[in-house]
């Protein structure tokens, strides 16, 4: 039987509950990691087209002096230099994406019992885990990447899999462990994991909304756009460790603050 509460309450007490004390301090680990996975990625864009284009120069050449191999010159420089040497550095990159949001999501479990984030102890934590978290997020992306042909196929992979974190940080599950309880957990309580996955798409449209227009300021928006985004990363890891919560009967989370009701009427004379 799927648990019953109230999804909009608990996910407006999270957004609270990320601007409570130091909270906000959640966001420090996505943006972290976020630059390191920016950074790899550069890197591989302009190792992986410099080859390219030494590539399409010797192309040029053995077109010229072999009678038309210069296609095949060209192809081969593709897929194995550039292409490669970018593919390894993006599956790093989300590899380390992946390893922030454990890092996030280890570092919360005080701010639920109202205590600080715990940035180092999470990271301690995220380092113990780094065998299945590698295991889960290379099989994530390739099944993702590979259904790619449609945007409906990659949701729905990130839906079934929204627990895999929790299950391999609290659950202590292995990386495929993890995807296989994520799935069932999902099965199980359906309706309440839509309401959350579509709350957490309303808030990152919203946040790329936000991100577009202060992006058209030069450089203030840019750095602005990479603070909302990693808020928004450290609100997804609050609300998934709620959901992971309710959903499982965990003791880690304590009840979120609920919005203030009304003010009781007034006795009429």
């Amino acid at each position: 039987m799927a648990a019953q509460f109230d999804a909009v309450a608990e996910l407006t007490g999270t957004f609270k509950t990320l601007f409570e004390k130091r909270n906000w301090m959640l966001a420090v680990p996505v943006l972290v990691t976020a630059l390191v996975t920016a950074i790899l990625i550069a890197i591989g864009v302009m190792v992986g087209f410099g080859s390219l284009f030494a590539a399409g120069g010797l192309a040029g050449m053995a077109g010229a002096g072999e009678g038309g191999r210069g296609p095949a010159a060209l192809a081969a420089g593709i897929f194995s230099g550039a292409g490669l040497l970018f593919l390894i550095c993006a599956l790093v990159g989300v590899l380390v994406s992946v390893f922030g949001y454990a890092w996030a999501y280890a570092a919360a479990e005080p701010v639920w019992k109202g205590g600080d984030p715990d940035i180092g102890g999470g990271f301690n934590r995220a380092l113990s885990k780094l065998a299945p978290l590698v295991v889960l997020g290379i099989i994530v992306v390739l099944v993702a990447g590979l259904l790619s042909w449609t945007i409906i196929v990659p949701l729905a992979v990130f839906f079934f899999c929204l627990y895999t974190i929790p299950y391999v940080m609290q659950g202590n599950q292995s990386g495929t462990g993890a995807i296989g309880a994520s799935i069932n957990l999902v099965k199980d309580n359906f309706g309440p994991t839509a309401m959350l996955f579509l709350g957490l798409i309303i808030v990152g449209i919203v946040a790329g909304i936000i991100n577009a227009i202060l992006g058209l300021i030069p450089v203030l928006g840019q750095i602005v756009a990479i603070v909302v985004a990693s808020l928004i990363g450290a609100y997804s890891t609050l609300a998934i460790m709620r959901w992971y919560t309710l959903l499982t009967g965990s003791a880690v989370a304590t009840a979120a603050p609920a919005p203030p009701a009304p003010p009781p009427a007034a006795p009429t004379p």
